[in-house]
């Protein structure tokens, strides 16, 4: 038999696999590297995006806070209620010179109520003209502050605030407020150390007036730099080139997350683009963030070229090396092969022994199988009894859990609800004496000041009213009856949210009687609704259904885990139809939301303990398992129909029982003060 060398067979081999190791290291640097900087990129502009959301929500606040300090002063105010320009503008200019320079504010007006500009602080000669800014719209018809970014007839980008300013209830004008762009992008620049490029869709301007703007503002105007966008601001220098750059596709650049590259003045920028939205969020144009990254590619060659050479240098002195080895190796495998030859003689003359008794083995081993398969079978039977085990611990672990969950709700209910009784109680008190002593107050003024008309001089009654109106005694006693009804009004709403914390606290686990469902499904929404008030819109369909014989608690907490899962599923504003009815047989009720719906693959798993569609640790997947247990427990059926996008409807039937009443249909139902009962019978929260 011919033997190859050790040498041939191993060194070829092994030469080969450190040219595909060195390919496959400098391969994945240059990835690795690549894909380090494309992540250092991408945290950059998600930084520079989160601080511009930033930045423009303290923008916000500091134009409301500055309008609302100067809506405050009296010198001010007494000009702008007297018409008077002159004096309006003498005493604005010392202050918008002093915002121009510690807040950038480059626009400060003053309108009337009839929405024309009564002046311009910055350019005083122009006044007059008819307001027609989507921000100033907003804020005439809202009768609120109103703060967002408007493009200007001459092609100018500003944050601008409009703030109705009110003297009692009174409007007597506007203030409005505005930031340059310019300025923000240099704070910006300033903070995240980036470039940055505006342009504007040329749609959205007009050619003459765009250039005579960038004339008047010293800016440089090229308007056939690109087919369908201008430059309207830049933090770097001026240039004319920017590469194959295609503006246009701002879009695709934000939504896929997606980068270009050019060159600029022999520098490498790296770009993301976002869409650049007005007030009225119509898309205007373009942002920009441009990283220089000739450093990093500079730095990047700069490390991988001595790498190439170390590591082409280490391979060659290992390849010689073993050489050297490898044939030492053979002369020594030439020994042992030898002797090895002399061993397989030996073993061939033991295998024919071996063979014998592998004989005697097989038919041992047929008796093995014999026993193999009848253990196989007992197995089978052991596991599935133990899978049956292992659902009924699963049951028992979720009725536990069940049971534990509603008595800390229970306990935390009664808890809450006692503790807040007794000081609303004092408030509620306090309040109708405060009325009381308010009511003896208001005479004894009205009292006062007849007195003083009667039988005081010119002077005495002169000082009494001044003092009257310098105070605001006239304003207090309007808005206390006022701030009285307020305050009464949220004890009143206290007062509800406790009563429903005791109808829902009430311990009927083991004890069953005729319930009200309606009143469990108002008082379990009163549980819920700091959660619906604000975004969702409750729309209750109730029809003529007789009391059931259940426990109260148990449907209580049904309705929670159902109402619960209707909110979590609906993402923004969003609505949940109740609605009930009965026939000889069955009470239905169907609790309906316009969510993100249940995926029809897992719809018919939801019931199940432990399923959720939920993110990990979001959910323990034992809500709607508690819903089924409960109802079947009551005799009843649930179903789930679902739609992805359009919403989840979950349906309750339940066994009429003999002892069952016909429900009062005029009885009242509790629940707050926001319902709104709509013209054709529906109530809405």
């Amino acid at each position: 038999m011919k033997h190859n060398p050790i040498r041939v067979r191993i060194l070829i081999p092994l030469s080969l696999t450190f040219a595909v190791l060195f390919g496959t290291f400098i391969y994945s640097a240059y990835h690795i590297r690549a894909d380090q900087n494309l992540i250092d990129m991408r945290h950059n502009y998600e930084v520079t995006q989160a601080y511009i959301d930033v930045s423009q929500a303290q923008r916000e606040t500091l134009l409301l806070n500055l309008m609302t300090e100067i809506s405050h002063d009296t010198q001010l105010r007494q000009a702008m209620t007297a018409k008077d320009r002159e004096t309006l503008y003498q005493h604005s200019l010392p202050l918008f010179k002093k915002l121009l320079q510690a807040h950038g504010i480059s626009h400060f007006y003053f309108h009337v109520p009839a929405a024309t500009t009564w002046l311009r602080v910055h350019r005083p000669a122009e006044f007059g003209d008819q307001v027609a800014r989507t921000t100033f719209l907003q804020a005439a018809h809202s009768q609120t502050f109103t703060f967002g970014l408007e493009l200007g007839k001459f092609g100018m980008l500003s944050y601008r605030g409009v703030l109705p300013w009110r003297v009692g209830d009174k409007l007597i004008g506007y203030i409005e407020l505005g930031i340059e762009v310019d300025y923000v992008l240099k704070q910006l620049q300033s903070i995240v150390k980036k470039d940055f490029v505006v342009t504007l869709d040329k749609q959205q301007l007009d050619r003459e007036l765009w250039e005579l703007g960038r004339e008047h503002s010293g800016r440089p105007h090229n308007w056939d730099l690109f087919s369908d966008q201008v430059i309207a601001y830049q933090t770097m220098a001026d240039f004319h080139n920017l590469g194959n750059l295609e503006l246009s596709a701002v879009k695709s650049l934000a939504a896929d997350d997606r980068y270009s590259d050019m060159v600029i003045d022999q520098q490498v920028y790296r770009l993301k683009g976002f869409p650049l939205l007005d007030f009225s969020d119509q898309l205007i144009g373009g942002f920009y963030v441009l990283h220089n990254i000739t450093q990093q590619t500079t730095s990047f060659m700069a490390f991988i070229e001595p790498i190439i050479v170390a590591s082409a240098g280490l391979c060659l002195v290992l390849f010689f090396f073993a050489y050297t080895v490898l044939g030492r190796m053979d002369q020594r495998l030439a020994v042992i092969r030898q002797r090895l030859n002399n061993e397989v003689v030996n073993v061939t003359l033991a295998n024919q022994r071996l063979e014998k008794e592998v004989g005697h083995r097989r038919l041992a081993e047929s008796n093995l199988q014999l026993l193999n398969q009848t253990l196989e079978e007992r197995v089978a039977q052991r596991t599935v009894a133990l899978e049956k085990v292992n659902r009924e611990l699963q049951e028992t672990h979720a009725t536990i859990l069940h049971q534990d969950k509603m008595a800390c709700i229970g306990q935390l209910a009664a808890g809450i609800a006692h503790d807040i009784n007794n000081p609303i109680g004092f408030v509620s008190h306090n309040l109708g004496i405060f009325e009381r002593y308010l009511e003896r107050q208001s005479q004894f003024c009205t009292l006062q000041l007849e007195l003083v008309q009667r039988r005081g001089d010119k002077e005495l009654v002169a000082a009494c009213m001044k003092g009257r109106q310098d105070f605001g005694i006239e304003e207090i006693l309007r808005e206390m009856p006022v701030m009285l009804a307020e305050c009464r009004d949220g004890a009143t709403r206290i007062s509800q949210i406790v009563q429903g914390l005791r109808n829902f606290s009430c311990k009927e686990i083991a004890r069953r009687e005729l319930i009200d469902l309606h009143q469990c499904l108002d008082s379990t929404l009163t549980l819920l609704r700091h959660e619906l008030h604000t975004k969702i819109e409750i729309v209750r369909n109730y029809g003529d259904i007789p009391r059931y014989y259940c426990c109260g608690g148990q449907m209580n907490q049904v309705f929670l885990n159902l109402f619960i899962n209707a909110t979590q599923a609906i993402a923004g504003e969003g609505k949940i139809d109740i609605k009930s009815w009965a026939d000889d047989h069955n009470i239905y009720i169907a609790i309906s939301d316009n969510g993100c719906g249940i995926p029809p693959d897992k719809l018919q798993h939801i019931f199940e303990p432990f399923f959720t569609t939920k993110e990990i640790g979001a959910g323990t997947g034992l809500g709607l398992s508690i819903v089924y247990d409960i109802v079947t427990r009551h005799k009843g059926i649930i179903k789930a129909d679902s739609k992805l996008g359009e919403g989840t409807t979950f349906t309750l039937s339940l066994p009429l029982d003999l002892r069952a009443k016909s429900r009062d249909p005029y009885a009242a139902v509790p629940f707050s003060a926001n319902l709104i009962q709509t013209e054709n019978g529906d109530h809405r929260g």
